[in-house]
């Protein structure tokens, strides 16, 4: 072939260079990202995100924020998504020049609770020490909540579209990471099965070059062939794609020719499409000016991207419900938290005079192991329930045929209790505390429709 057939059989080859091949490979302009968005966003949730130890959604598309980190507006997310074992951290925690923000809670942000009181103050008598009051409860909590119901939980002041300000980091190896070459082994290598030592699939996932490499999922089907340079019939620089027997993404570069005394120019191995642009993406990094000198050393690159007004991806709707759905939850702890410490204002009783409802009759009732009465030794701490008869008794024998109380009484809610009725007049019962001592107490109950007060007298045996 002259000189001249050779120029008008490749007059487009003159034109081009290894960017121009490149964007040929994978079906993109010169100018275009390497790496889809929609996949790179992928790689970040699944790699970067999904791999830290306090995210337990293995996709990365959901951060764990408790209703305590809302509540204090997110100011320790940094830390809570910085560093952490040997995962290099999704934030850069907060510091002089930078501190993450969000407009989640207003400054208008507040809440407003309605409790019902699960707790009931009556009158009785501890036998070894006398009259006194206790609190007792009724229901699994000292209050109870029902935060599903919008006029018992108002919120009002969370953004309608919350936003947040953060630093996203990245971290490379220490090394670069060479492709798998090796024909036909690493035809074979894959995330699930990676194959070569160093290579790119036995890099930690949440670093720098295998979240590149995740553009297999975008190139991992890609079949192309295409031809720059011919001679004859033959092709003498070309690059053929998933072509022939091998694996889709398999890229080979041809170029047999040469131009003596100049050495022969260099071409890629055969090697995955997704780890040649692995190997691309590590040049550029560390050579920003493109000059081939780098300027980075390797280990050195760690973009951090100040981000702002990066949206939630929530409403004030789906945050009321968090709020509502995670207040639920812990009904019973914020219950204790606040009027836990009403035994400390009880007294240990022993039995006490009390209606189970507004407008029924008054009954007598024996103290259950349900009522937590405080210790002597700290009045936080729920008393021992150590009766060994519990109830009312006409006989200092404490015998069963002398039992006149009773759990279950028609009308009274109350199954808990043994419980007794005081006729109007006078009554002797005999009991037992929970120290085993045995006392006799005589009752006065005034003749009245709906007595309300009663006189107890209480004799040690």
């Amino acid at each position: 072939m002259s000189l001249s057939n050779f120029f008008d059989s490749n007059r487009e080859a003159f034109s081009y260079d290894f960017a121009s091949i490149l964007a040929d490979a994978l079906g993109t302009s010169r100018t275009d990202p390497l790496l889809p968005t929609d996949e790179l966003i992928r790689a970040l949730q699944q790699q970067l995100l999904g791999t830290h130890p306090a995210i337990v959604d293995m996709d990365g598309q959901k951060l764990p924020i408790t209703l305590h980190e809302a509540l204090d507006n997110l100011t320790r997310l940094s830390e809570k998504l910085g560093p952490s074992g040997d995962h290099p951290g999704v934030l850069v925690r907060d510091d002089g020049t930078f501190t993450a923000t969000n407009d989640l809670l207003q400054s208008d942000f507040k809440m407003r609770m309605v409790a019902e009181s699960g707790l009931r103050r009556v009158m009785g008598v501890d036998l070894s020490k006398g009259g006194g009051a206790m609190f007792i409860q009724e229901g699994d909590a000292p209050l109870r909540f029902d935060f599903s119901d919008a006029e018992k939980l108002q919120i009002a002041g969370v953004a309608a579209f919350p936003t947040i300000d953060l630093r996203l980091a990245l971290r490379e190896l220490s090394s670069s990471v060479p492709s798998c070459t090796e024909t036909p082994a690493c035809q074979g290598n894959s995330p699930d099965a990676p194959v070569g030592d160093g290579t790119i699939w036995k890099v930690s996932p949440f670093l720098l070059e295998p979240i590149v490499a995740k553009a297999y999922l975008a190139y991992r089907d890609r079949e192309f062939t295409s031809c720059y340079w011919r001679l004859s019939d033959g092709c003498v620089m070309g690059v053929n794609i998933g072509q022939g027997d091998d694996p889709r993404g398999w890229t080979v570069f041809n170029f047999d020719l040469s131009f003596p005394p100049d050495p022969p120019p260099r071409v890629p191995n055969a090697q995955f499409l997704w780890e040649l642009i692995t190997e691309v993406a590590q040049v550029a990094v560390h050579d920003p000016t493109a000059d081939g000198n780098p300027e980075i050393t390797e280990g050195g690159a760690q973009p951090v991207y100040a981000l702002h007004g990066v949206d939630l991806g929530i409403t004030a709707e789906d945050v009321t419900t968090g709020f509502r759905r995670a207040l639920q939850s812990r009904a019973g702890e914020i219950a204790e938290n606040v009027v836990g410490r009403h035994r400390e204002r009880s007294a240990a009783l022993d039995f006490f005079y009390s209606r189970s409802a507004p407008g029924t009759t008054p009954h007598l009732y024996f103290v259950a192991e349900s009522d937590l009465r405080p210790s002597d030794q700290s009045p936080t701490v729920p008393r021992d329930y150590t009766y060994g008869n519990p109830g009312f008794f006409t006989s200092p024998e404490l015998d069963e045929k002398s039992k006149v109380s009773t759990k279950d009484i028609d009308g009274v809610g109350d199954k808990m209790h043994e419980k007794f009725w005081l006729p109007p007049g006078e009554t002797v019962l005999f009991m037992q505390d929970d120290e085993a001592a045995i006392f006799k107490v005589r009752f006065h109950v005034p003749d009245e429709e709906d007595p309300v007060e009663i006189i107890a007298e209480v004799v040690r045996l």
